[in-house]
């Protein structure tokens, strides 16, 4: 068992050394301490586990998530084949997913000023409702980034999917956008 840190490296530092968003003062200074601090170096090594299973799925589509801006930069300097598709409030896009598609991204345009908890209800055809709470983002992008798994996507039929983005507050619900996805299969994959 390893002795105490008297000086632990937060875990948000070293999510952030392990994304390569640390920098280079500050990177150097943790690995300096890493090296002579056994407990710092478990949790760094479990932080580490954690980072690239994240990072497989998203790669590979499986995980449906929210990513910041910070993650599109790393797929993109990974070199993975991107199919973006960016939509204002009140808007509607044509969409599909191609054979070579890794990563597929629906870019929602909104006012994210003063907005504290961020919501997103979603629905396909007339189905059920599926409600997605307290996503990430970064307010001073005005947008938040969907990665919907590229290979459940390819997979589906001609199908519409809805979805509205959500300000909550103490004061309820407040309706920041709705967006329309009309998604037809890649020609040759119907």
């Amino acid at each position: 068992m390893s002795a105490p840190c008297r000086s632990p490296v937060s875990d948000d530092t070293l999510l952030d050394w392990w994304g390569g968003e640390l920098p280079p003062p500050e990177r150097a200074r943790l690995e300096k301490h890493l090296l002579s601090c056994e407990a710092c170096s478990v949790r760094a090594f479990a932080s580490s586990r954690l980072v690239e299973g994240v990072r497989d799925l998203v790669r590979r589509g499986d995980l449906p998530a929210v990513v910041l801006p910070s993650v599109v930069e790393l797929l993109r300097r990974e070199g993975r084949r991107i199919r973006e598709y960016r939509v204002a409030p009140g808007r509607g896009v044509q969409c599909t997913v191609g054979p070579d598609d890794d990563v597929v991204l629906a870019r929602l345009s909104a006012d994210l000023r003063d907005v504290r908890r961020l919501d997103l209800v979603s629905r396909v055809d007339d189905g059920a409702e599926h409600r997605l709470s307290d996503l990430p983002f970064d307010p001073s992008t005005d947008e938040v980034i969907l990665a919907p798994s590229a290979d459940v996507l390819r997979a589906r039929p001609v199908h519409v999917e809805r979805m509205r983005l959500l300000a909550v507050g103490p004061e309820g619900d407040r309706l920041l956008g709705e967006y329309t996805f009309n998604h037809s299969p890649w020609p040759g994959n119907r």
